[in-house]
């Protein structure tokens, strides 16, 4: 088998000058996402970042920022100048890196330009840890707040549930500070914005001591009786509160073109311990998703090199699509059994492509009341607990190749349009959703909340793009992006 991280490098940013004019490409980390603007943007402070937008805001100018392009969808694709006669932006914000801490509140204010595992480093340092984490650093840290980025974990929320306070410019050039003592209802909004609401120049966010944690990895037996297989899985979310089952593991077999199950594959789940040896995860080469990680065994480590897996865990790199969805918890076995019957249908499409491995990988998340996040319980009912169970399905391929990177994204399109509705399923923001706002709208409640504020804070229709202006369904800004 290949590293479960094996494809997830660094996250870039490539910008490449136009033989002609003044052009900037932008592209995402595997290079199948991308736009061109005229311009590229680095303000030096948050002054900088207002006197910017106040001279674009009459001109109405397009206005994306990036962060490393981590992502397999197109939330942060800048509206492209071809489709448009203003001006169009790529802005990064990189130059801000203010830091403050504050060890008697347990906050960290951070500018937005510290990537995760820059600020994990400097909380080290001063004896902290993250209280919740996703399980990697590779991404900008306001980009993984603003999209839902998470761990695993019943008693675990997402990244930006962290957040208690943020500095926010918006179109016309203010700054609206947002926290959850003035103005906490806003807070809901702005903690997952997915970019649509202005530019994040500062986050406050909660800390705690730092901490260790032991991590337990089990080998498991597969079976082709998904019944049994996710009978047995289930049961170790009831043993343990914090896990991850990276499984099953099917392996593409060339002379069958077909997928054929891997015997065995692993779990992970975590837990408190006053362990005062050496830390020594980050020492577990699997500890970095690399080499063959299918076997037993045991670390102790700080939360965040316990739980995660730096940038310079990544071994190689590889093209793969990618689908992470959540839903309900007390959907876990239709859930399971029914999303492996519907990809094993599509296999008769996939025969003639470059495949090598597909991983099936399932996590837990306490839900909460973002209006944004995919994990919010606004349209839950009296049956279900709040806690959402998590799917994500890789598609790794054995060479770099578009046509059969865009084909199995497009099979990645279909689950939501297959299971949306019937589980209450959502897809994490920026990993292949399908537009559909109709649906966003039955599974993000608070929507219509969410819009009125997008408005206001960007009246000219400047930070959306296609995707949000599709996938939320922002009648009003179409005419804006050339729609």
């Amino acid at each position: 088998m290949v590293s479960l991280f094996s494809m997830r490098v660094p996250l870039l940013l490539v910008l490449l000058h136009a033989v002609f004019g003044s052009a900037y490409r932008w592209f995402n980390w595997q290079y199948e996402v991308t736009c061109e603007a005229e311009k590229f943007v680095t303000p030096s402070d948050e002054a900088d970042v207002v006197e910017f937008l106040k001279n674009e805001f009459p001109k109405q100018s397009h206005i994306k920022v990036v962060g490393n392009g981590h992502g397999f969808g197109n939330l942060t694709t800048c509206v492209d100048q071809s489709l448009t006669n203003k001006t169009s932006y790529i802005v990064s914000l990189a130059n801000l890196k203010s830091l403050e801490i504050n060890k008697k509140n347990m906050t960290v204010t951070a500018g937005a330009g510290w990537d995760v595992y820059d600020l994990i480093n400097v909380l080290k340092e001063n004896g902290l840890s993250f209280n919740h984490l996703g399980a990697e650093r590779v991404q900008n840290f306001v980009g993984a707040l603003s999209t839902g980025t998470h761990g695993t974990g019943r008693y675990v929320d997402n990244m930006a549930s962290q957040v208690v306070a943020l500095r926010i410019v918006d179109a016309r050039g203010n700054v609206k500070i947002i926290n959850e003592w003035n103005n906490p209802e806003e807070l809901k909004a702005f903690r997952v914005s997915i970019g649509a609401l202005g530019l994040i120049t500062e986050v406050t966010f909660k800390v705690q001591p730092t901490y260790l944690l032991k991590k337990t990895t089990t080998v498991l037996n597969a079976t082709t009786n998904y019944t049994q297989l996710y009978t047995d899985i289930h049961d170790l979310y009831k043993k343990h509160d914090r896990v991850t089952v990276w499984g099953p593991h099917f392996d593409w077999d060339s002379e069958a073109q077909d997928w054929v199950i891997e015997p065995t594959f692993f779990a992970s789940y975590w837990e408190p311990t006053n362990y005062t040896g050496v830390r020594n995860c980050t020492l577990n080469y699997c500890a970095n998703g690399c080499g063959e990680c299918i076997k037993n065994y045991i670390c102790y480590d700080e939360v965040s090199d316990a739980t995660s897996a730096p940038p310079q865990g990544v071994c190689s790199r590889e093209f793969y699509a990618e689908i992470e969805h959540f839903w309900p918890f007390e959907n876990f076995m239709d859930v399971a059994i029914n999303y492996t019957k519907f990809q094993q249908s599509q296999t008769p499409r996939m025969r003639g492509f470059d495949n090598q491995e597909m991983i099936f990988q399932y996590r837990i998340l306490k839900g909460d009341d973002s209006y944004m996040s995919p994990v919010n319980t606004y349209n839950l009912g009296p049956q279900n607990s709040g806690v959402f169970g998590v799917l994500e399905i890789d598609w790794i391929q054995s060479v770099n190749n578009y046509t059969t990177l865009w084909n199995n994204q497009g099979f990645a399109f279909e689950f939501m349009d297959k299971f949306g509705y019937e589980y209450n399923a959502r897809a994490h923001w920026n990993k292949m959703s399908p537009y559909d706002p109709k649906f966003t709208l039955s599974a993000f409640p608070k929507l219509p909340e969410f819009l009125k504020i997008q408005e206001q804070q960007d009246p000219n229709c400047q930070f959306v793009n296609d995707f949000l202006v599709n996938q939320l369904g922002i009648d009003r800004c179409k005419e804006a992006i050339g729609q």
